[in-house]
């Protein structure tokens, strides 16, 4: 069991990551919501005939592989990351670690939601996964953007896949606020 000792404003993003990397889990994806771990889930567009898979170790946080017979609307990773209170924060940034069989683009957004109302705010970079390790960072100025809400009641970290065929390993993703 892991101790949810971390404090912060990103202190429930870091614990949920710390579970993600400690989880050992596989399962399949399909149209809708799919869990992975505990605050880690999947959501495809159930009308576009989604199949894949995906798997969680020690070694590789997240791969998936997902196949589409229709045009998906979206295909994304949710990560839970609490009410992440961004009111005394200057930036909030996002590092992630990849590999891909055949090179693949993902979007990065923070989603900031009060009841079933949310807004959705993009990171500027689009991460680029190859056949080789790897890795992306990509910071938001948290005064600089004004459809960044710095109060929310609940907030995602959305990796927004390519639409169609996805094959991805998520090595590491860590998440800091400054």
């Amino acid at each position: 069991m892991l101790d949810n000792i971390l404090i912060g404003p990103d202190a429930h993003s870091r614990f949920t990551l710390q579970m993600l990397r400690a989880n050992e889990s596989a399962g399949v994806v399909t149209g809708g919501k799919q869990p992975v771990a505990d605050g880690v889930f999947f959501s495809t567009d159930p009308d576009a005939g989604i199949s894949g898979e995906f798997r969680s170790d020690a070694t590789n946080m997240v791969s998936v592989t997902m196949q589409a017979s229709g045009s998906p609307r979206w295909q994304a990773l949710h990560i839970e990351l609490g009410e992440m209170n961004l009111s005394q924060a200057s930036a909030f940034g996002v590092v992630a670690r990849s590999v891909a069989p055949s090179s693949i683009t993902t979007r990065f957004c923070v989603r900031s939601g009060n009841g079933d109302q949310f807004v959705d705010t993009f990171f500027s970079k689009t991460m680029a996964s190859f056949s080789k390790p790897s890795t992306h960072l990509d910071v938001i100025d948290v005064a600089a953007t004004a459809d960044l809400p710095t109060r929310a009641e609940w907030r995602d970290l959305i990796l927004f896949f390519r639409a169609g065929d996805v094959s991805l390993d998520l090595l590491d993703l860590r998440l800091f606020v400054v």
